[in-house]
């Protein structure tokens, strides 16, 4: 018989092997978990490791420039300098917001860029920021750098940095092509490398600076910096250096462009110059302007709305953005594709009276008394509406579509450019389609003279004009130069008669040079022989009874001059359009400002022929 002390003996025995076996499991789990760490998942947990101790920090490369055609240069980089907070270089005595409020106060005599506005922006973020990175106060003159450089060992925590920042050295000049950079978006970080564009706070939000972004962007560097423990930098272990980025030239000239912008002065309106021979953009101006300056340095809100609020729209490209009826600048077009489609020859004489008669409908001319006898030459040269009206009949409206079509009416031209807005090409599927209700007869005479649905660019106008002089050669129009690649990638537009493009062009020369030639106030400010088409789009519709007088008639609501040309004619170096809003009937303002600007190229680049 077992004892009660034999009993407990077996009992504590008992529990010691439990307790033996408990730990012994728990050990081998303890050897397991750390041999799995530090074996199996060794790389993973050495990186963790190393994360805790290595800090990596991009560093921002330069933006490339933006250059003219002459290597002008329209977008740079400027050195600007900011006062920095560094909390971790404070003494402890002076880390609070109270502390570090008194100290700028003591610098502001010497730092006047360190105002009441820099030190509330610091009060609202001061619980927010991170103690260990620098924060950014105020941006201040080289001046203010210059003496604070001489005292700033008595502030220790506050230090001068010396940052790049964008500059556009001619204000206003082209700012519709160059753009602007503004600060990231949610949408861009989106769109854009996150890893290249890690701490990036300004962007191009228009223009070449857009639409260029990547290239002009660079590559981030990085610098590895040992931590400790409160993430205060030791030491910089590895540094990569940033890539600049890429310097992006324009095929647009400066001078051109800034005599192009003076000629629109005050005046809502576009110029558009390409060389039909390559298609590169040697001018796109548009009016108003504005300074892309005032978007690097920080606009206030009251400023901003102010600006987009602005009835004469300055943010607007009208050169690629704004739509107008072509008017009578289309007519060159519908003579050829009346060639074409031979409904017409260009012998053919046709009564041209004060007005075109369809079923019971007056369509007047813009000339009270008619042409009478008028040619096709004629009909171009003295922009006869009745012509015009009687050949849209006979093209019908799918034969006219598809001419225009074919030189790009209703289509972007491909500019490399954002935000390019698409013309209208009218037909009886367009307008089912858009609008929901059938074609009639009446909208087809009266798009004959480019007029009703039909809208287009200026830029769209200019390509028009290049496809002319280049016999359907002309290439897409382009801000940097093309690349052959893409040249060769280029439709071409062959007519059945190549002889149909002299029969045009020699009218449209007439245009300029004839004696009955709507142009011929730009011929006295010409040196070369120069083809063209002068237009009219009209903003609001008048009675046919109803005399239009512009005198008489709000500024906003006269008509817009149109004109598109090239010269010299018969070896094109410069194809032009020219959109005055409200420059009244006949083209009246702009075939001159389109002669003075084939001139100022002619002069400058001695081409005259």
């Amino acid at each position: 018989m077992i004892s009660h002390q034999q009993l407990e003996v077996r009992t504590v025995k008992q529990r010691l092997i439990i307790a033996l076996l408990i730990v012994g499991i728990l050990m081998t789990l303890l050897v397991m978990r750390m041999a799995w760490l530090q074996i199996t998942h060794y790389e993973k947990y050495q990186e963790l490791a190393d994360g805790n101790r290595i800090r990596v920090e991009p560093i921002l490369p330069t933006r490339g420039r933006i250059l003219d055609r002459n290597g002008l240069v329209l977008a740079d980089n400027q050195t600007v300098y900011t006062l920095e907070v560094h909390r971790d270089a404070l003494p402890r005595s002076q880390r609070s917001l109270e502390s570090v409020t008194n100290l700028l106060n003591q610098i502001q005599p010497i730092v006047t860029g360190v105002d009441e506005r820099a030190i509330r922006r610091l009060s609202q973020q001061w619980r927010r920021m991170n103690r260990h990175l620098p924060f950014t106060l105020a941006r201040i003159s080289e001046e203010d750098a210059a003496k604070f450089s001489v005292v700033s060992w008595q502030y220790p925590g506050l230090v001068v940095n010396a940052i790049p920042q964008r500059l556009y050295p001619k204000g206003q000049l082209a700012s519709h092509v160059i753009g602007y950079i503004g600060r990231m978006s949610l949408e861009d970080l989106r769109t854009l490398d996150s890893e290249n564009y890690r701490n990036t706070e300004f962007v191009g939000k228009n223009g070449i600076e857009q639409r260029y972004e990547n290239d002009l962007h660079g590559i981030t560097g990085l610098r590895y910096v040992e931590v400790d423990a409160k993430g205060r930098t030791i030491r910089e272990i590895e540094r990569i250096p940033p890539t600049t980025g890429k310097d992006i030239v324009l095929a647009l000239d400066a001078d051109l462009q800034q005599f192009s912008e003076n000629l629109l002065g005050n005046r809502k309106g576009a110029i558009v110059a390409l060389d039909p021979r390559n298609g590169e953009v040697l001018a796109l101006a548009s009016t108003p302007t504005f300074d892309p300056n005032a978007f690097v340095i920080g606009m206030d809100n009251d400023s901003y709305q102010q600006l987009i609020k602005d009835e004469s729209k300055p943010l607007l490209n009208r050169a690629i953005q704004s739509r107008y009826p072509p008017g009578s600048t289309i007519k060159p077009l519908m003579a050829l594709i009346g060639l074409e489609s031979g409904v017409i020859r260009p012998e053919t004489q046709k009564f041209a009276g004060p007005f075109f008669e369809y079923k019971g409908l007056h369509y007047r001319d813009w000339k009270k008394g008619g042409h009478g006898m008028v040619n096709m030459n004629k009909a171009i040269q003295q922009s006869c509406d009745v012509y015009f009206y009687e050949l849209a009949l006979d093209m019908t409206i799918k034969r006219m579509s598809e001419g225009l079509k074919e030189f790009g009416i209703g289509e972007k031209t491909g500019i490399d450019l954002e935000g390019e807005s698409v013309g209208v090409r009218p037909s009886p599927e367009w307008k089912r389609k858009a609008l929901g209700k059938p074609w009639y007869p009446g909208e087809t005479i009266i798009a004959g003279i480019g007029q009703g649905y039909m809208l287009s660019t200026p830029l769209q106008l200019a390509q028009i004009s290049a496809h002319i002089a280049t016999r359907g050669n002309a290439l897409a129009p382009r801000l940097v130069k093309p690349a052959e690649s893409e040249r060769d990638s280029t439709p071409k537009i062959v007519l059945k008669n190549p002889r149909n493009w002299d029969i045009i062009i020699d009218a449209m020369i007439d245009v300029v040079h004839g004696p009955t030639g709507t142009a011929k106030r730009a011929l006295p400010l010409i040196h070369t022989q120069m083809a063209g088409k002068t237009g009219t789009a009209q903003v609001v519709g008048y009675a046919q009874d109803t005399t239009y007088d512009a005198e008489n008639i709000p500024e906003h609501l006269r008509d817009h001059a149109l004109f598109i040309g090239f010269a010299p004619a018969r070896a094109p170096k410069i194809a032009i359009a020219v959109m005055i809003e409200n420059g009244g009937s006949g083209g009246g303002t702009a075939s001159p400002i389109g002669g003075l600007v084939v001139d100022f190229w002619q002069r400058k680049t001695g081409q005259y022929e």
